[in-house]
């Protein structure tokens, strides 16, 4: 995709701000990330180069500096997804296939943040901030796991899971016994 023209921030719609930075939307419909550091918008942009080829990860138009331009996405969190529409057979194909698609890329972050996964009217997932995915580790998707759990679909989604993949049973209920190893520590740690 090209720019048409050039853009003016004062003309875009604010849609929010976290610790590296703002985001906004422009007429022509893409996002625009103003990054706080030029390392941070180098990082995203090199993990978007890594994702060209993923369905889950919006295309990088152009960085400039501190700035990115890229694909903008649209659609709600995982979370409030789910509680408002349910776990269906094809959600917990996207999610079986956006970890799956980690592996491929080999991510040692397997987890992504609930505020970063978002799902469009057509139950297609993207992830909108690929954050430090070479230089964590985490073996299991935990935050996901945890969605599903509190959502109350995990069982559904297990089940979805042996009718699409039932090789992938064992990681993902390994996923499920590391997240409570965790909250165990965690409840140690503060009792």
């Amino acid at each position: 995709m090209k720019l048409k023209h050039q853009i003016e921030i004062q003309d875009c719609k604010f849609l929010g701000s976290g610790a590296e930075g703002s985001v906004f939307l422009t007429k022509d419909g893409l996002a625009i990330k103003a990054f706080k550091k030029i390392k941070n918008a180098i990082a995203e942009e090199e993990i978007l180069k890594i994702t060209k080829d993923s369905p889950f990860f919006p295309k990088c138009i152009v960085r400039a500096s501190n700035i990115i331009i890229r694909e903008y996405v649209e659609g709600e969190n995982l979370y409030e997804y789910i509680i408002k529409n349910g776990i269906s057979y094809n959600l917990s194909k996207e999610i079986i296939d956006l970890i799956e698609d980690f592996k491929r890329l080999k991510f040692t972050r397997l987890n992504i943040r609930n505020s970063h996964i978002f799902v469009n009217k057509n139950c297609k997932i993207k992830v909108i901030d690929p954050r430090k995915p070479f230089s964590k580790i985490t073996p299991y998707p935990r935050d996901i796991i945890e969605i599903l759990i509190r959502a109350r679909v995990f069982d559904e989604f297990l089940k979805h899971l042996l009718d699409y993949k039932p090789e992938l049973l064992s990681f993902w209920t390994e996923g499920y016994r590391y997240l409570a190893t965790i909250r165990k520590r965690r409840i140690q740690k503060y009792a």
